[in-house]
């Protein structure tokens, strides 16, 4: 099975190596320093136990030697996904079948659904949907805690689970859990992909939310009673959105709260990414969520009181 990975990031790094290290080669596409550095230096993962190890995947900027693949994992972040179609449409044959692991809600998820067309805040000109038939996706959430230390070095906190089903039409996932099972992911074939989504949301939602509003990290919010109240609310909103689109999250408020308490284990703030002038995944994580819920009818007041909060203050 001929596998190309886009994007040498934490995630698509992880993806690559494990595969890699499975002698399940797999073609990592990267770009400029990071290219150079990967041919020169291979790919070392940090694991959990503290013991790096060092593949050499093939590492290249040519999709077009690539040609067509069976899969391909595209490990972009939501805010780079239209830059590297020029490097996806050269690996797409007639039976290639997609694979975004992307955070926040993806732009194919409105693909079937009575919800309308392309989410406007995450493909504002519908360039994904019109470049990516939807039956050809098989969506993926990746539950891993993952740190990209330099372009070659990642460290692996813990954490292998990766989702999948698909998001139109009826072909499984359960060849491409296999794959991924083979290098050591606990790779599930799940009936609906979006549930999911939502699962994984609740966490970089709620936290990142309350981050812009407070100033204060994950651990930090988590370790203040004071937030709580504030906190619960912002999840049971998103819980409710969920419910309200027919893939309701199969989380609490309490297992939201306690997964902060463990390092690693949800994204950076953020707020975090904004002060640094990072591309932040705002759009994907807080906007997206937003366009749905007015798509639904449905208001999320201690979401919206809180956005609106924070939009003041940046204008000020």
């Amino acid at each position: 099975m001929k596998v190309a990975v886009i994007g040498a990031g934490a995630v698509g790094g992880l993806i690559a190596a494990r595969l890699t290290a499975a002698g399940l080669p797999a073609s990592l596409v990267a770009r400029r320093r990071t290219l150079d550095t990967l041919r020169r230096d291979g790919l070392t993962v940090e694991g959990p136990s503290g013991r790096p190890v060092t593949v050499r995947p093939l590492v290249t900027d040519d999709t077009l030697a690539l040609g067509p693949q069976d899969v391909v994992v595209l490990a972009v972040p939501a805010p780079l996904l239209t830059d590297v179609l020029d490097l996806l449409l050269p690996l797409l044959g007639p039976k290639t079948r997609l694979v975004p692991v992307v955070g926040g809600i993806p732009w194919w998820y409105p693909a079937g659904e009575a919800i309308g067309g392309p989410l406007a805040v995450v493909d504002p000109k519908g360039l994904l949907s019109d470049a990516i038939p939807a039956d050809r996706i098989v969506g993926a959430v990746a539950r891993v805690a993952v740190e990209r230390r330099t372009p070659g070095y990642l460290r692996h906190l813990g954490g292998l689970r990766l989702a999948l089903g698909p998001v139109a039409g009826s072909e499984g996932a359960r060849d491409l859990a296999a794959l991924f099972g083979a290098g050591g992911f606990n790779a599930l074939a799940v009936p609906d992909i979006r549930a999911e989504v939502w699962t994984a949301l609740l966490a970089p939602f709620a936290f990142g939310l309350l981050g812009l509003a407070t100033g204060k990290t994950a651990q930090e919010i988590a370790h203040d009673d004071a937030l709580q109240p504030t906190f619960a609310a912002v999840v049971e909103d998103v819980l409710a959105l969920s419910e309200a689109l027919g893939h309701p999250a199969a989380a609490k408020v309490e297992d939201v709260w306690t997964m902060a308490q463990h390092p690693g284990r949800i994204r950076p703030a953020l707020r975090a990414d904004v002060a640094a002038g990072r591309r932040a995944e705002i759009e994907a994580v807080l906007d997206a969520p937003l366009e749905l819920a007015n798509r639904a009818g449905l208001s999320l007041p201690t979401v919206t009181g809180l956005l609106t909060a924070v939009r003041a203050d940046t204008q000020q």
